[in-house]
């Protein structure tokens, strides 16, 4: 029988994975052996996991959790000495599910039969070289400016739930803060572009969406070797607050204030080291060089 590394990440959202995990559970156990499950107990504990586990004999990781969860999955993978690469499945419990919503799995029951229809495809990893020369591994988004700005407040008032979002991007909307950033990217014909300019944010996106629920990168597909640049200059705050709700219905793109292409590769520089938000977590520092690695990693889908 193959064997499945089960690993559940108890805090994920609102703590659902420890919900759902009985039915997750009974579900596989009728076509896998549960060769071991294991709750997370510390941040980056998942990452530290998948980069020494045993892999002999190993038929896939499923993880139960979010994106966070997900992004310390592949750096573990990414990351081990001897280069080995086993398939990924997420079964969705996060506050986000970015990937989830892309793939249409935010079912949990639905994502867990998946695995064992076995429906699998290989997906598109952004690797990231910062300021201090960490290679850090992405899924989902690279995000510099007001959404980092965001997300370093976001994690003092968790106390809010996931309405924290909403209140501090109405926040920083009208402390309007602008920073002027050079980003050389390569498009998809390989002829290289500039831009020079104050920017309220930029993301960059290998998912469609982010957060909960945004479509914040409409034409993105996992796996055609492209991410997906958006960028908001110096605009007034009446046009940014009329600019957030179409963030949720991809109509954004549209937007003369909005400037949205795909690249192959990227050097990004900032006058300032400023945090990144990579896949929802602040880490690493601008300036940074991001290259793609083509179908680096095998899901279930």
């Amino acid at each position: 029988m193959n064997k499945i590394l089960l690993i559940v990440n108890p805090v994920s959202g609102n703590k659902n994975s420890t919900k759902i995990l009985p039915n997750i559970k009974s579900i596989l156990k009728k076509e896998f052996d549960l060769t071991d499950i294991i709750k997370t107990e510390y941040p980056n504990h998942i990452e530290e996991i998948v980069l020494n586990y045993n892999f002999d004999s190993l038929h896939c990781i499923c993880i139960i959790g979010g994106d966070g969860s997900f992004h310390e999955a592949i750096n573990g993978m990414l990351n081990r000495k001897d280069q080995k690469k086993i398939p990924l499945a997420l079964i969705p419990s996060g506050s986000g599910n970015s990937l989830c919503r892309d793939l249409d799995l935010l079912d949990p029951l639905k994502a867990t039969k998946n695995i064992i229809n076995q429906n699998k495809m290989k997906i598109d990893i952004l690797k990231i070289t910062d300021y201090n020369q960490n290679i850090i591994y992405s899924f989902n988004i690279i995000g510099w400016g007001m959404v980092t700005d965001i997300g370093i407040k976001a994690e003092k008032y968790r106390w809010l739930g996931t309405s924290r979002y909403t209140i501090l991007s109405l926040f920083q909307i009208l402390l309007k803060r602008t920073r002027f950033a050079n980003i050389v990217y390569t498009n998809n014909n390989n002829k290289k572009n500039e831009i020079n300019k104050e920017l309220m944010f930029i993301m960059l996106s290998n998912t469609i969406h982010t957060g909960k629920g945004m479509k914040i990168a409409p034409k993105a597909k996992l796996n055609d070797g492209l991410v997906d640049l958006l960028l908001i200059e110096n605009i007034s705050r009446f046009k940014l607050l009329k600019l957030m709700p179409k963030l949720f219905t991809g109509q954004h793109i549209d937007d003369d204030d909005v400037k949205y292409t795909q690249a192959k590769k990227i050097e990004f520089t900032s006058k300032n080291k400023n945090a990144l938000n990579i896949d929802g977590e602040i880490k690493g520092t601008s300036p940074f060089k991001l290259e793609i690695i083509s179908k680096a990693i095998e899901i279930f889908k």
